[in-house]
């Protein structure tokens, strides 16, 4: 009977030491991580249409440009997200001087856009995106143009747009601006800017 379980006793400790070097050597499984943050080059066109007085601007659209850096990252919150960018942007506007022709006034300006995200993830490579949130605008060049025109050096937008993500580094979207407050004006009529933009974006 004691040999008997003496032999049981060799027997289940082999089998244990067999267990543990099993899953000593098992391959321990890859987890993928996402990174809580991102960050990237964005560029795009935009399309404006200034406002102040028909007799004053030229009602057709100005096609400008922008380019710069872009961060985006998560919160702590079911599909919610967070995107920032620091751009330089490049429009124009047409005025009508004194002689009664349109003329050209360039504007070149640091625009930081800031955006609450709310994400639909589709499948694993694919995410559709709502955002919206403020915008700074800082004027770099000449404030004054014309006879009585003249820009504000910094003014604010508000931003609505949507897009998507895919492979989890290249994004698409396009936003529209809406005006918090006169960018300038022009014989003491307030002037706005309304404008949509087409943007892509590439992350790192």
């Amino acid at each position: 009977m004691k040999r008997l379980l003496y032999i049981l006793f060799i027997i289940v400790n082999c089998q244990l030491s067999i267990v543990s070097s099993a899953k000593a050597q098992a391959p321990v499984p890859v987890v993928n991580r996402v990174k809580p943050w991102q960050w990237g080059v964005e560029a795009g066109v935009d399309v404006s249409r200034f406002r102040a007085s028909k007799e004053l601007f030229s009602p057709d659209n100005r096609v400008g440009w922008f380019m710069g850096l872009k961060i985006k990252t998560k919160i702590p919150l079911p599909n919610l997200g967070l995107d920032a960018a620091v751009l330089y942007n490049q429009n124009h506007l047409e005025y009508e001087a004194a002689t009664g022709r349109y003329k050209n006034k360039k504007m070149h300006m640091f625009v930081v856009p800031v955006n609450l995200r709310y994400n639909w993830k589709l499948q694993e490579n694919f995410v559709i995106y709502l955002a919206s949130g403020p915008q700074w605008n800082w004027l770099l060049d000449k404030k004054r143009f014309g006879e009585n025109g003249k820009l504000e050096h910094s003014f604010f937008d508000w931003n609505i747009g949507m897009g998507f993500d895919i492979f989890k580094h290249v994004q698409f979207g396009f936003n529209y601006n809406i005006p918090l407050g006169k960018m300038g004006e022009v014989n003491n009529v307030n002037l706005e800017g309304h404008t949509w933009n087409i943007r892509a974006a590439y992350f790192f």
